[in-house]
């Protein structure tokens, strides 16, 4: 067998161990960060976790893992009747008890059909990235509505009316207007005090909230959750 042949399959069999023992290390470390959440939000439904394979044997050395991203398919919120899917980036993840991320983002995303149901409003529909609904006697005008988020009240808010094809914007309606939408659809929700949200958006999978943090402990997250 020539050299460059015998150096080609040394080659190829050193590459594919150091992908196995890469994968077997990704493997380990993502089981550890299952097992972690399950422990911080023990009502938590189906917790998968993954890690970069390029940062991979650089947390192998290193007293934190660089970045981290886990999904949780259910997770009942506290005191309210929404269970939404979380998608959340963690970085900076030390690795000794009680576990310390540099920074979190969290993106709650509520089930379309779930705001649909529990908006409180007549005939609601997303459409685009807004919640149509019908106003006006009999329903014979529709509106658009965006949500909002404050003070870990979600609601929402006029965007446009369309009556008999005249679209009619939100700044020119009544300011009661405005007031009786909200609290029709205001829900109070549970969000963790060392979180601020960033954004909330809705589209055809949902209503998505974006909250982040920074330099918070994890088992803060879970008492607060």
């Amino acid at each position: 067998m020539k050299k460059n042949q015998v150096l080609r399959i040394v080659l190829v069999a050193a590459l594919l161990f150091m992908g196995g023992f890469i994968f077997f290390a990704e493997s380990s470390l993502s089981s550890r960060i299952e097992q972690r959440m399950q422990e911080v939000l023990p009502k938590a439904e189906n917790v998968s976790a993954s890690i970069p394979f390029l940062e991979v044997l650089g947390d192998l050395v290193s007293d934190s893992i660089k970045t981290a991203h886990i999904t949780i398919d259910q997770y009942p919120l506290k005191d309210s009747t929404f269970t939404p899917n979380l998608e959340i980036t963690v970085r900076d993840i030390s690795k000794d008890k009680p576990t310390r991320v540099g920074t979190l983002e969290l993106i709650a995303t509520i089930p379309a059909a779930t705001i649909t149901q529990s908006s409180g409003l007549e005939n609601a529909q997303i459409v685009g990235n807004a919640l149509q609904v019908s106003v006006g006697a009999a329903g014979l005008g529709q509106a658009l509505l965006v949500p909002k988020c404050s003070n870990n009240q979600l609601y929402f808010e006029i965007k446009s009316v369309s009556l008999f094809g005249r679209k009619i914007p939100a700044d020119s309606l009544p300011a009661d207007v405005q007031e009786q939408i909200k609290s029709k659809s205001v829900r109070d929700l549970a969000f963790p005090k060392e979180l601020t949200v960033k954004s909330v958006a809705i589209s055809s999978k949902g209503l998505s909230i974006n909250l982040q943090g920074n330099d918070l402990l994890l088992t803060n997250l879970g008492k607060s959750f």
